[in-house]
């Protein structure tokens, strides 16, 4: 994008409320993350202690994967509760609300003694853990400009990662401390929602949320305008929410099987300790960390050697994907560093995939981003849902499926990167286009 269409783009949005400080843009990025590490620390205290789980509620995988499913079940549902709330309700009162009742949810699973209150603990997080999506993506798309959102949600989505980071060590600190007291870790990250809370009132005001918003120029020709409109029942007649959902599908399949499976997996199959399993997580997402701000980083970068955003966004996919795809030799790899190696170069590939997909899911509307996200990812859940009881089933039936099945998942990005790079096409409503609204 030229001098000249950056210039006339950021004229566009300064027409709307008062323009922030790049000093506030920053804070605001920073309390976007903490919202994404505590959505990951409250669900991955329930993973990193999936051993001691199944042995405390003598259950075995099937079971096990099926808490998992509950997780996703709840947060298919509030994917769709959610994106559909933060379309009519302020991001700016309903943010908050959700942070807090997760945290509660997260908290509980800390406090209960039965498989079923456990169960609903985990549906009620998953439910309100869905509505952080709806309202991050609604804030990044008003707050920062095309050639910024991928950056934006990169370091958004790395919040993921730190969570995922901090919450293993935070799980080994404890069982070196007194291998009982497992279930303190739900306690400790279900604890931290109520100053993130008090933070986001502080710095975000109304009209924060309510900014227009801008839509990428596609075709590189300098065009600057508001996002061409479409009524909401438009989106689900143009392919793009169709080609997403597929997208959204490939890359989560592979992301959640790991979050769920590999400690299961390094553990009973590899036979690693516990304890090491716990540093290797950590720095398994301290990968991820690292991938999901050098996909924003770097999509910049081509957008800028290329000339247009999209293209920029498209060729920074592919290298990630084939990252990601590494997935199918380390499936079959027995324990060593080479086997290691290959998850940490899938770590830094999978993750990265995320801030771009969130970037194209962006582009459909403005007025209906939530719908958008939340019905995409209520799809994604669902599918995911009963993803992992099936996983957990096949596994206890015939162990030697396991490297089967997180080999396949390393097939999911490059069938997304063909997707979008195959059928994307025009955007929709270009030919009729209406004035965006908040």
């Amino acid at each position: 994008m030229s001098e000249a269409a950056i210039s006339g783009v950021r004229d566009l949005a300064a027409a709307g409320p008062v323009e922030r400080s790049r000093a506030w843009r920053r804070m605001l990025l920073v309390i976007l993350l903490l919202a994404t590490f505590l959505n990951y620390a409250c669900r991955f205290a329930f993973t990193q202690n999936a051993v001691r789980i199944q042995t405390s509620y003598g259950i075995g995988e099937e079971a096990y994967g099926d808490l998992a499913g509950r997780f996703g079940l709840g947060f298919a549902c509030g994917g769709l509760l959610f994106g559909f709330l933060a379309d009519k309700v302020s991001v700016r009162i309903l943010y908050p609300i959700v942070v807090l009742v997760w945290s509660l949810a997260g908290l509980s699973s800390g406090l209960v003694t039965s498989l079923a209150g456990l169960g609903a603990s985990r549906f009620i997080l998953g439910l309100f853990e869905a509505g952080h999506w709806p309202c991050a993506m609604r804030t990044t798309q008003r707050t920062f400009l095309p050639e910024d959102r991928t950056w934006a949600n990169s370091v958004l989505q790395s919040g993921a990662s730190l969570g995922a980071w901090a919450t293993p060590l935070l799980v080994v600190w404890l069982l070196n401390r007194d291998p009982d007291s497992w279930q303190l870790a739900f306690l400790i990250t279900g604890g931290l929602g109520l100053p993130w809370v008090i933070w986001w009132f502080l710095t975000v005001s109304e009209a924060d949320v309510q900014r227009p918003v801008i839509q990428t120029d596609e075709t590189g020709r300098g065009e600057t305008r508001e996002m061409v409109e479409i009524p909401f029942y438009q989106v689900f007649l143009t392919r793009r929410w169709y080609l997403l959902l597929a997208v959204v599908i490939c890359i989560n399949t592979l992301w959640h099987y790991v979050r769920v499976w590999m400690p299961v997996m390094l553990e009973k199959d590899l036979g690693y300790t516990p304890v090491f399993v716990g540093y290797f997580t950590s720095v398994y997402y301290l990968a991820t960390f690292a991938g999901a701000l050098a996909s924003g980083w770097l999509t910049g970068r081509m957008a800028r050697w290329t000339g247009n955003v999209h293209r920029g966004r498209l060729l920074t996919f592919l290298l990630f994907a084939l990252l990601s795809s590494l997935s199918i030799p380390a499936a079959f790899l027995p324990a060593g560093w080479p086997l290691l190696g290959c998850l940490l170069l899938v770590a830094f590939g999978s993750l990265g995939l995320f801030p771009i997909y969130y970037s194209l899911n962006q582009e459909i509307s403005a007025k209906n981003q939530g719908k958008v996200g939340g019905t995409l990812g209520f799809s994604t859940w669902i599918l995911l849902s009963i993803m992992h009881p099936q996983i957990g089933g096949l596994v206890e039936q015939d162990p030697a499926i396991r490297p089967w099945l997180f080999a396949a998942t390393g097939l999911g990005p490059i069938i997304a990167f063909a997707v979008i790079a195959l059928f994307w096409g025009r955007r929709p409503g270009e030919d009729n286009p209406q004035p965006a609204t908040a």
